[in-house]
């Protein structure tokens, strides 16, 4: 991830925080009509595992395969955003 241990630090603090303020603000009601944006990690995840099975499949390297995996967590995020957008114009959610 990281080479540097401050760096990881604060990154877990900043996601720990975030994680708490999100809580707080749906248990307080500060974001009345809150909109599920789950389907975008979702996505993504699963065009990683996508490509890097693809990758593995065809007996790519290893650094080919991490290169596939950050590409296909790429394109599967623009899908799951693309899939969200179309929700929520069709005003599904």
């Amino acid at each position: 991830m990281t080479d540097h241990i401050l760096t990881a630090l604060y990154l877990m603090l900043s996601v720990a925080a975030a994680w708490v303020l999100a809580g707080l603000a749906t248990s307080v009601r500060l974001l009345p009509k809150v909109i599920d944006l789950t389907i975008i990690p979702t996505v993504a995840g699963l065009g990683s595992l996508i490509f890097t099975t693809y990758g593995a499949g065809r007996r790519f390297g290893p650094d080919r395969i991490g290169r596939l995996s950050l590409f296909g967590t790429t394109v599967g995020g623009l899908g799951g955003l693309g899939l969200l957008l179309i929700a929520l114009m069709l005003d599904v959610l």
